[in-house]
């Protein structure tokens, strides 16, 4: 009798034992199994995190016209000419009275645009997106050009210059349309990040806004750099166009 107890006893005691460790190997293997499933996720997560990185410092925007083509911020241009000193604003300028260099180019939509006194006097504006003066000069312009003070044979042509990609209002194309500019645009081809392009050197731009005047003899007659008041463009406007 007391043995048979004795053996129940190590049977039972045999049978708690083998639970207990199966109940630890289960623990065991849901913890190795939950830190598994953690490292997934922060793997995932990361993965997720530098691509999104990646995503937001990508490539600056790129304008496409209604057809989803891409709008170019650089255009081929032809100077037929030579070209002038580049302006300074502490000396007298020396291209006053030389004759200016024409140009033939294209518009954001492949248009051709020309300055050329064959058709008549003509200022160019050159204008880069990324400039605040510029961006404060393009209002007074178009309120100049609505109150109808604008001579009627002097032709308005703005230039696209000194793009840059990284920087503010890219793309020229986008900003241009945002300032409400309704004159023609002449994309200028570029020369490097934020420099002066092809036209613009040839007719020696130092800054931005910059403004010149050729009469319809095709002389310079004048240059100026930097913002302008509306009242004295009109003032330099009419007396270029008298000289």
């Amino acid at each position: 009798m007391a043995n048979r107890q004795r053996a129940e006893a190590r049977r039972k005691a045999q049978s708690k034992a083998g639970r207990s460790s199966g109940e630890g190997g289960t623990a065991a293997g849901k913890l190795w199994m939950w830190i598994a499933i953690g490292v997934v996720i922060l793997l995932v997560g990361g993965i997720a995190f530098f691509a999104s990185r990646d995503d937001s410092v990508a490539t600056a925007p790129i304008a496409t016209d209604a057809t989803g083509s891409k709008i170019p911020d650089s255009q081929p241009v032809t100077v037929t000419g030579e070209p002038l000193e580049t302006f300074s604003a502490t000396v007298g300028d020396p291209a006053i009275g030389v004759e200016a260099p024409t140009l033939t180019g294209l518009n954001f939509t492949g248009d051709e645009v020309k300055a050329d006194p064959a058709d008549g006097p003509y200022m160019l504006v050159f204008l880069a997106h990324w400039c605040p003066h510029c961006n404060t000069e393009v209002p007074r312009l178009l309120d100049w050009k609505n109150s109808g003070a604008v001579p009627a044979d002097l032709n308005v042509i703005g230039v696209a210059t000194a793009v840059s990609s990284s920087s503010a209002n890219y793309p020229p194309s986008t900003w241009f349309s945002n300032k409400g500019w309704s004159w023609p645009v002449l994309v200028d081809e570029k020369q490097g990040k934020g420099a002066a392009g092809k036209a613009a050197q040839a007719f020696g731009a130092s800054g931005w806004p910059y403004f010149v005047i050729v009469g319809a003899d095709g002389l310079v007659k004048v240059r100026v750099s930097g913002e302008v008041a509306a009242s004295e463009l009109q003032t330099i406007v009419d007396a270029a166009l008298a000289s």
